[in-house]
């Protein structure tokens, strides 16, 4: 004869066992753009953007003719992500990126201190005078971000390839 306690261990062990998965919870790891004006939050995601996806673009030994014509454009749904911080959808366009990369690259700007100075936190607003184009500064103050019309970027296209050439030869000749 077995004792009450050996009875009900032996029975609790023929017992159906339950499978519990263990959930592992991945904390997602998503910069947020965070800023009181949505079209802030747009140009942050838009320049860590564009820098991250140069980033894995090699450096051209020269620049071509076509790099000044050409641009990246990517257009972002998102429903009910992020929604607090970006719009649902939005669009960025990026003109001539390895144009104003080897530009930055003249000046001793690097990529990453671009995408910090402009990514990590809002650019500032110019608040002096009755501005109607929108003047940004960035947070740590280094850069200055200007607003422009369709028709001057069309006239930046025209000129970018002339003032180029021209920063080339200044920077190679005043050294």
């Amino acid at each position: 004869m077995s004792s009450p306690g050996a009875t009900s261990s032996s029975l609790s062990s023929l017992a159906p066992k339950r499978k519990t998965k263990k959930k592992h919870f991945v904390q997602q790891k998503v910069k947020v753009f965070r800023a009181s004006d949505p079209v802030l939050s747009v140009l942050m995601w838009g320049v860590n953007h564009s820098i991250n996806d140069l980033s894995h673009v090699p450096v051209p030994v020269m620049l071509l003719p076509d790099d000044f014509k050409a641009s990246t454009k990517i257009k972002v749904s998102n429903h009910l992500f992020n929604k607090e911080n970006l719009p649902g959808q939005f669009k960025f366009k990026d003109y001539c990126p390895q144009v104003f990369r080897n530009l930055r690259e003249r000046f001793g700007i690097e990529d990453q201190d671009y995408q910090v100075s402009l990514a990590r936190s809002p650019p500032l607003k110019d608040e002096e005078g009755q501005r109607v184009e929108l003047l940004l500064t960035s947070y740590d103050h280094t850069l200055i971000i200007k607003e422009i019309s369709s028709e001057e970027v069309e006239e930046i296209h025209n000129i970018l390839s002339e003032y180029h050439q021209r920063e080339c030869w200044s920077r190679k000749h005043l050294r």
